[in-house]
């Protein structure tokens, strides 16, 4: 049986509820439950007249309803008057139909690779802090050492 979201006031729910806990079987079904079944018979009925319609329509006709532009609706399509290319040439003048994945990549990642980067170091510089004696400080995490690391983390699969 398929269940359907119902809203109902708390008086409805409260009637329900006790209605539920006074049944002393499973077997009885409640008010709520026939109407739900009542309303998918009557679904289920609706359906079949609508085919039966379909059915009767196809063997007066000849053939059968067919996929075709709406009729009677209008339908005038406004044209588009937006960029003909679709990325601005400020934004990104360095992509154009020829570009490779790459750069295109680049353009959407680039802020993406300087946080990661700038928050790699500020984590290194608070772990020398807390450490309790002095170490040896190693330099900075650069831009190209944070997209070696990228690529090879994503080459095996991670």
């Amino acid at each position: 049986m398929a269940w359907k979201k119902i809203k109902h006031d708390e008086k409805v729910i409260s009637e329900i509820l006790v209605a539920d806990s006074n049944s002393e079987s499973g077997s009885e079904a409640s008010d709520f439950e026939v109407s739900f079944e009542e309303e998918e018979e009557e679904k289920d009925q609706q359906q079949q007249q609508a085919s039966a319609e379909i059915e009767t329509q196809a063997a007066t006709s000849g053939r059968l309803p067919t996929w075709g532009p709406p009729q009677g609706r209008n339908t005038n399509i406004h044209p588009f008057v937006g960029s003909p290319k679709g990325v601005k040439k400020s934004e990104a003048p360095h992509i154009n139909k020829d570009s490779s994945p790459l750069p295109v990549l680049m353009f959407f990642f680039t802020e993406i690779f300087h946080l990661l980067l700038e928050q790699t170091n500020v984590y290194y510089q608070q772990h020398l802090d807390r450490q309790a004696r002095p170490s040896r400080r190693l330099p900075d995490i650069t831009l190209p050492d944070m997209m070696t690391f990228i690529a090879l983390a994503l080459q095996m699969g991670h």
